[in-house]
């Protein structure tokens, strides 16, 4: 038996399938989101499993959603836009506005760098992930502004309470592919070489 203090309750309406990426990608998401403060333009450094999510409780408080994917993935591009992007481009382009925060879910520690350049002073990037490649050197300039760097470790109890019921009144519906169990090795190529929109999903059996 689970202990209630642990539990959530799920939205309605929605399968296992797709309850399945609220309860990370989405939890996680907005937990970087809650971070990064209520700036008007806030940009996604990579446009997976939480940005594809989150884009929707942006475009709902009324936010302009800037999207960053690899450099060339057009179909990627799309995908944000038709998720409520005011603006979708390669993550080497700047956006024609500064930000006042940016969240880099992608696991590159360059894009770091990136997303300070393209903030607002006083402006905030959050760095989604878990694990992330080695942050480069960067000139003292870029940071300057009273601009700022964090990272999210973990999701609390507030961020479930808020965010399930808050998918649910936002209708939220995850984008997802499935792969059985024994094809999960697949599941990760295709991630890696960006072959997916959305979440990626695993389940037991065909």
């Amino acid at each position: 038996m689970a202990d209630a203090r642990f539990c959530f309750p799920l939205p309605p309406g929605l399968d296992d399938v797709h309850q399945a990426p609220l309860l990370c990608a989405g939890l996680i998401g907005y937990r970087a989101l809650r971070l990064a403060g209520e700036g008007r333009r806030i940009g996604f450094y990579g446009f997976g499993s939480s940005a594809h999510l989150l884009a929707q409780v942006v475009v709902a408080q009324g936010r302009e959603l800037y999207a960053f994917t690899r450099d060339g993935d057009t179909r990627g591009q799309a995908f944000a836009r038709e998720r409520g992007a005011v603006w979708a481009g390669g993550s080497g382009e700047r956006p024609p506005v500064p930000l006042d925060a940016a969240i880099v879910f992608a696991s590159v520690g360059a894009l770091v760098v990136r997303a300070l350049e393209a903030l607002a002073p006083g402006g905030t990037v959050v760095c989604a992930g878990i694990h992330m490649s080695d942050i480069p050197s960067f000139p003292y300039e870029k940071l300057w502004g009273e601009r700022s760097i964090r990272s999210v470790a973990n999701l609390t109890r507030d961020d479930g309470r808020e965010f399930l019921p808050l998918a649910a009144r936002l209708g939220i519906t995850p984008e997802v592919t499935v792969f059985p169990l024994e094809r999960a090795n697949d599941a990760v190529q295709a991630l890696r070489e960006g072959q997916l929109t959305g979440s990626a999903v695993l389940t037991l059996g065909s």
